[in-house]
């Protein structure tokens, strides 16, 4: 059957196609339609669902005329699309449609469609093979990093040094021309005026004033200093003076490191070289995992670069829109009120823009390379990508679904795993000729890993 009357470019990556429903197809939707529609209506002098169909035709003739075309519409647009192999890029723009009985229907789609680029067989690409073997002095480095989680602090009778932490207090004086009368206390206080707080840092912390640090080296308890700092008020620079007082010295002290520290780690641990094993594992997985993202990077770089395409304006901002949104929902996650911060959404949109076509980019023609090469994720993959995103969540993968199934969001998470599955199946293409084929790292949705 023939649904496309008229179709017509109306530039690079949009046509206007023109369908038309038959004419029985139509009377027997609009039959349907208004059958439910007697079953529910309430009309005065007639039992529910027993009014005669005539006067329901009459009565609710404009919705019965949407809800039919609402049917239709859909419908042979997924016809017509097959019939015209449309690979549209967005959902279409319907114009208006006006059902009569007993006539066909016809309406007009305006759509985005994929941009014209030959896809070649060469499926090879000169990336990068970063180490993955992790050295003696990385697994070092980490070995010192838990000795410092693991660490305590002990007072000391003698002056404070950098990586020494000091409690105590910091007095503020106000600045010039503080007017004690407008001060005071809350988020919107003069913050010009006096204040005394507690202190309880670590010297040299990156965090750390450096002139708190630079006063504080070598003083020892019950001793005190003073400094100035250059601070911002509007377009005005002013010097504050700091008074400081430091109350105690405490060092760091680091645990010995031996099988009786190593084994109250963990129940898998029972002696140093266990936990050097195990550290080893980490840094190695750490630096695969980083070798992975540059080896990706690269190979869209270099996919972006070897088919080059103008893709439909609205894609690029419908992908820039997706990474706001998704910069707002992770903020919402951390807590953030989103309505007090005020974020500049215009700026951000501008600014990310860039990156939004580079990912709209990649991601046409991983599609493209999916569908000419047979790539679809396994129904595996689908639960498994649904079981991280539940427990990110903290939700029942059940639930979840049951979500993505109502706003659609299922279909999308089987597109990104697709992807994911076909830059897999690219790198693999591509692996060292010296790395094994045996294990295989399986493909996590985009942003949910």
């Amino acid at each position: 059957m023939t649904v496309v009357v008229k179709k017509r470019e109306l530039g690079p990556c949009r046509q206007e196609i023109v369908i038309e429903v038959p004419a029985e197809e139509v009377d027997a939707e609009y039959l349907r339609v208004a059958r439910d529609y007697r079953r529910r209506a309430r009309l005065d002098g007639f039992r529910r669902g027993k009014a005669p169909l005539d006067l329901i035709r009459q009565r609710f003739a404009e919705s019965i005329g949407g809800d039919v075309s609402e049917r239709l519409a859909p419908k042979y647009w997924t016809l017509a699309r097959e019939e015209e192999d449309v690979h549209a890029m967005l959902p279409p723009s319907v114009g208006p449609v006006e059902v009569v009985p007993g006539q066909p229907l016809r309406f007009t789609v305006t759509v985005d469609v994929e941009p014209e680029v030959e896809i070649g067989d060469d499926r090879s690409f000169e990336l990068p093979q970063p180490e993955t073997d992790p050295t003696e002095a990385e697994v070092e480095e980490v070995l010192e990093q838990v000795r410092l989680e693991r660490s305590t602090w002990v007072p000391v009778d003698r002056s404070a040094a950098r990586g020494d932490r000091v409690r105590g207090k910091v007095h503020r004086a106000a600045m010039p021309g503080h007017d004690e009368q407008t001060g005071g206390e809350g988020p919107d206080h003069d913050d010009r005026g006096p204040a005394t707080h507690d202190i309880d840092l670590e010297l040299g912390d990156e965090r750390v004033w450096p002139e708190l640090t630079d006063n504080l080296t070598g003083l020892s308890a019950g001793q005190t200093a003073t400094f100035e700092r250059v601070e911002q008020e509007g377009n005005i620079e002013r010097q504050r003076r700091y008074d400081v007082e430091v109350h105690e010295v405490l060092e760091r002290k680091l645990p010995e490191v031996d099988d009786d520290w190593a084994g109250g780690l963990a129940a898998s641990i029972g002696s140093v070289e266990d936990l050097r094993e195990n550290l080893r594992s980490q840094v190695e997985a750490r630096k695969t995992e980083a070798a992975r993202a540059q080896r990706t990077d690269a190979l869209l770089d270099q996919l972006r670069e070897r088919y080059p395409v103008d893709l439909p304006e609205a894609v690029v901002d419908r992908e820039a829109l997706q990474m706001a949104r998704s910069y707002a929902n992770n903020l919402a996650r951390q807590g953030v009120d989103l309505e007090q911060q005020q974020l500049p959404w215009e700026q951000m949109m501008e600014e990310i823009r860039p990156q939004a076509g580079k990912r709209a980019h990649a991601s046409f023609l991983l599609d493209r390379i999916a569908r000419e090469d047979g790539i679809e994720p396994t129904p595996q993959d689908l639960e498994r990508a649904l079981e991280v995103m539940a427990r990110a969540r903290n939700t029942h993968r059940g639930r979840l679904r049951r979500e993505l199934e109502r706003d659609g969001g299922l279909e999308m998470l089987k597109i990104e795993l697709r992807r994911d599955r076909t830059v897999q199946a690219l790198l693999e293409v591509n692996a060292p000729a010296d790395q094994s084929d045996g294990a295989r790292e399986e493909p996590v949705a985009e942003g949910e890993g």
